[in-house]
């Protein structure tokens, strides 16, 4: 099965993705696909995304970035590049991205929780293409070396920016938690402080 069409509590994580895009300050969403990507069409409602088919998905996270920044409205600001298998990032989350980077204090943002950088990073513009010299399976922090003075870490208060379901664990540990009656934020945190020991075991399909 594609990430992407993995269910938690019987829901897609890209559905997931697309409910937290919609709830955020977000101007436009564009959806990017690879493998199975008529497969994630059909389970997936895409209407609210500009859907991108990435046919060198096999050269790894950077090819769908580039295609991403192709397909984006050319008059946008910045880019924040979401996850697929990162679902439960809060909108509240996103919004404080984009709210610390309208006040021109960094061209690259990037989500802390507890002192730990997670995803979604932002990106301005003014550095997108700096994309074209990344390769392989890495996505913006492929930057963060050589722009470290262009970096500001923003603390919030979510576990979200943690937590990538890459393993069958993850999600088993994670509907356990919330089947007991814990909150999502207290079952993220507690899988997220755990460390990479549930990332050691059955993975998922890929990405897309």
């Amino acid at each position: 099965m594609p990430k992407p069409l993995v269910r938690i509590q019987a829901r897609p994580l890209l559905a997931l993705v697309l409910e937290t895009l919609a709830g955020s300050h977000v101007s436009e969403c564009v959806v990017v696909l690879g493998h199975a990507a008529d497969v994630v069409e059909r389970e997936v409602d895409l209407r609210s995304a500009r859907v991108v088919t990435n046919s060198d998905y096999l050269g790894g996270m950077s090819t769908s970035l580039r295609a991403g920044l192709r397909a984006a409205n050319p008059s946008a600001a910045a880019y924040l590049v979401v996850l697929a298998d990162q679902p439960f990032v809060a909108s509240a989350t996103l919004n404080a991205l984009i709210d610390r980077w309208a006040r021109g204090e960094a061209r690259i943002l990037i989500p802390t929780f507890r002192g730990r950088r997670g995803n979604p990073v932002l990106l301005d513009r003014r550095l997108a293409a700096s994309v074209d010299s990344i390769t392989g399976d890495v996505g913006f922090r492929a930057l963060f070396a050589e722009r470290a003075d262009e970096i500001l870490e923003v603390a919030v208060d979510d576990p979200g920016v943690l937590f990538d379901v890459d393993t069958l664990e993850q999600v088993r540990a994670l509907e356990a938690k919330l089947q007991e009656g814990l909150p999502l934020k207290e079952a993220l945190t507690e899988l997220v402080n755990r460390g990479p020991g549930l990332k050691d075991r059955t993975p998922l399909g890929r990405p897309g």
